[in-house]
């Protein structure tokens, strides 16, 4: 299952002289099974960030929710080897995950926004992602990394 592999405390330096930054690393087997615990543990480590209200939360946890979706259903198709490292960063105004894969490289900025008329089949998710977060960014690989960031309300009013 899941496993913690680095945290900073919160107030101890980070590595770059940042203060109030905590890091922590999750490994999960790429399967739809382990997508609840992968979720509540994103969730929980939003409590990190201390302007975080209710809709950063959710917002933010929806979207890793369809990027979790779409490694496991796209990038490791038809394979059952995968796994998943999420990296995450959380600071007082914001809160950076990146979801690491050995998959497939998926053409994700080449997704098109989807006729929402029509409810279409695919390409919700990453259009989801785009909508809910503040900065997407994705590096195919291997391996594929992508990034989702998002600022609390606070973190938006002192940009």
């Amino acid at each position: 299952m899941g496993s913690v592999a680095h945290s900073t405390p919160p107030g101890a330096s980070g590595g770059g002289g940042t203060t109030n930054v905590t890091r922590v690393a999750l490994k999960f087997p790429a399967a739809l099974v382990y997508r609840p615990v992968a979720i509540d543990l994103v969730s929980a480590l939003v409590g990190q960030v201390c302007h975080a209200d209710r809709d950063f939360r959710n917002e933010l946890v929806t979207a890793f929710g369809e990027a979790f979706n779409n490694i496991v259903l796209h990038a490791y198709r038809g394979r059952l080897d995968g796994m998943i490292e999420i990296e995450a960063e959380m600071a007082p105004d914001r809160m950076t995950l990146r979801l690491i894969d050995t998959g497939q490289q998926v053409a994700f900025n080449l997704v098109k926004v989807p006729d929402l008329e029509s409810l279409p089949e695919s390409g919700m998710g990453v259009f989801m992602i785009h909508s809910l977060v503040d900065d997407v960014q994705y590096s195919g690989g291997p391996p594929n990394v992508l990034l989702l960031s998002k600022r609390t309300a606070s973190g938006e009013e002192s940009r």
